[in-house]
């Protein structure tokens, strides 16, 4: 079997956990229905996808984040050719998210893990994270960043909820402070995949190349244009709520076709909006078919132990 498509991105509930969202955050319902492994697989079925990357983009305690990576866990072994498991880490607490980075790929396998893009206003270029990006280099692992609403949220949010203008913010403002603090540099085995199409970076990594290099912006030396250029490039992009040429083409003045790979945001995006991305993706002039066919395999080389679980030829 030739492996066709592997979603990067794609959430799953607890079962009996009410979904996510709250008037609190300017949501009038969640935007997360009722998730079960089976309506997942019947949707991969319909659009074609062999394999979905689970993950929580949500903040989570210790606790929360052990129970929900050993559920995952249990969907990977009982579907282990339709799913594959992005551990959460509590990194709200750097020690419990140190432990878990160790449980997680030792006793449960995972195959990734899934950051957010703040911890309680802790952007990921805190110096409190270095040494959990250490140990994720160590193990060459992949690291799916998802936005959440940002510190000063209701100042900002406009009465409307996070995935509407602030998240493609927000993975925007937390890349740049991953770029300025080295994390990058620092750790270049860590394979980051940016959720939709990396939000508002693309369209703003000239301007950070240009601008964010005079002598008015604090950096360190070999933080020059050529490097924030080079840095980002070797980041992924996923298609995720972001496949039309708005959000494609900024990826491909920054990148190639190899470093975009396939999203969906399933369920929040909803199955309506999902449709329609992937048509607009299919109906894109800026990519070649051979290309477009390739960026639904792309995550295959992010994650080969999926690959092989699935018993496909890469």
């Amino acid at each position: 079997m030739t492996l066709r498509c592997i979603d990067v991105h794609a959430h799953y509930l607890y079962p009996g956990d009410p979904p996510p969202g709250t008037p609190a955050q300017n949501f009038k319902v969640s935007p997360m229905p009722e998730w079960t492994p089976d309506r997942a697989i019947q949707f991969m079925n319909t659009h074609g996808v062999d394999v979905q990357m689970l993950s929580v983009p949500t903040e989570l305690t210790p606790a929360q984040a052990r129970r929900m990576n050993e559920y995952g866990a249990e969907l990977v072994r009982s579907h282990p050719r339709r799913f594959g498991l992005l551990a959460a880490l509590p990194l709200g607490d750097v020690e419990a998210a140190w432990a878990e980075i160790d449980h997680a790929f030792g006793a449960l396998k995972a195959d990734g893990v899934i950051l957010l893009t703040n911890y309680q206003g802790h952007y990921l270029g805190d110096e409190k994270f270095r040494r959990i990006f250490a140990e994720l280099n160590r193990r060459g692992a992949a690291a799916f960043v998802h936005p959440t609403t940002p510190a000063g949220y209701e100042c900002v949010a406009c009465g409307r909820p996070g995935p509407l203008i602030e998240f493609p913010f927000d993975t925007c403002r937390s890349v740049t402070d991953m770029l300025y603090a080295g994390v990058f540099r620092d750790f270049p085995d860590i394979n980051f995949i940016l959720s939709h199409a990396g939000g508002a970076l693309p369209s703003l990594a000239p301007r950070i190349a240009s601008i964010g290099t005079r002598d008015w912006v604090t950096r360190t030396a070999d933080l020059t244009q050529q490097s924030i250029l080079k840095y980002l490039r070797n980041l992924y992009f996923d298609t995720a709520i972001a496949g039309t040429a708005a959000s494609i083409k900024p990826v491909l003045e920054l990148t190639g076709p190899d470093h975009i790979v396939f999203g969906t945001d399933f369920p929040p995006a909803s199955e309506e909006v999902i449709a329609d991305n992937i048509a607009a993706f299919g109906a894109l002039d800026c990519l070649s078919e051979p290309d477009k066919k390739q960026v639904y395999a792309n995550g295959w080389k992010l994650f080969p132990n999926v690959a092989q679980r699935a018993g496909g030829e890469m």
